[in-house]
């Protein structure tokens, strides 16, 4: 969104943010520095997620973890 990149990890429930204008390599994770860009990106993710009926990854029960 703008400069904004969020991108949220599903296995761990993780998410990171990067400032594309002054990071193109999204070396620096800014999450710490902006919880509240990263609250309402994820926010607005959700939602349209929600809206578009997005068909999210489910933990296999058959996943030994070998």
């Amino acid at each position: 969104m703008g400069d904004w990149k969020l991108i949220e990890f599903y296995e761990d429930e993780k998410a990171e943010l990067y400032r594309l204008r002054d990071d193109i390599g999204e070396q620096k994770e800014l999450s710490a520095e902006f919880p509240e860009k990263k609250k309402e990106l994820l926010a607005k993710l959700h939602a349209w997620q929600k809206r578009i009926g997005a068909k999210m990854p489910q933990p296999n029960p058959a996943f030994n973890g070998k």
